[in-house]
């Protein structure tokens, strides 16, 4: 699988755009040291716990007797079930502010839950990581995590300035959130398509 491509999965699974707007929410009311200390944190939580779970979910596969194609599967119906909610959110109405003397978790539980996870870290994100990791020959796993931690890279850069970001390119991330969001759907239909190639259901 060439690297351009696993690169294109994980931005779309894995990257910032999805986390800007989210992040900005759970560092209202902080001030910009707080925020930034946030972001590090939450992309040295997300970094380490994305390769510990590849690592640990490639073994796993092996040891359970799971298949490629049922893990494409799981992922691609994660992947579309939350695409689906997202583009589907656009119709709805916003929720009620929650009340504002309401006890607020810690930096550091933020920081973990929901930052990291699954935020930053997707569920369908790892089932991909660990998809791409069993599928490529054993040369090439040194690359893959190269490719995960540069998005994570990327991550951070876009937590650290997620707030003028959201502030002059909100016009820009409502229209690439939404075109995001039916890439993801394509993407999830993709896969599922593909585990059933693999296992013979369809030409």
């Amino acid at each position: 699988m060439p690297i351009s491509q696993i690169f294109t999965y994980f931005m779309v699974m894995l990257g910032p755009i999805k986390i800007l707007a989210p992040f900005v929410k759970i560092s209202r009311g902080m001030d910009t040291l707080s925020a930034r200390m946030l972001a590090v944190k939450g992309f040295f939580f997300a970094s380490l716990a994305g390769v510990a779970a590849a690592t640990l979910g490639k073994n796993t596969l092996a040891n359970w007797g799971v298949g490629l194609p049922s893990l494409l599967i799981a992922a691609g119906l994660v992947l579309l079930l939350v695409a689906l909610k997202s583009v589907l959110a656009q119709y709805e109405q916003p929720p009620a502010a929650p009340p504002g003397d309401s006890p607020q978790p810690s930096a550091k539980m933020f920081a973990l839950s929901p930052l990291a996870f699954p935020i930053i870290i997707t569920p369908y994100g790892i089932a991909a990581f660990i998809l791409i990791d069993a599928a490529v020959p054993p040369e090439q796993n040194i690359e893959i995590y190269k490719v995960f931690l540069e998005v994570m890279v990327l991550n951070l850069v876009a937590m650290l300035f997620a707030r003028p970001i959201i502030k002059y390119f909100s016009t820009v991330l409502i229209i690439l959130g939404a075109v995001l969001g039916v890439l993801q759907v394509a993407l999830a239909v993709q896969m599922i398509l593909l585990a059933f190639r693999m296992l013979g259901v369809l030409p």
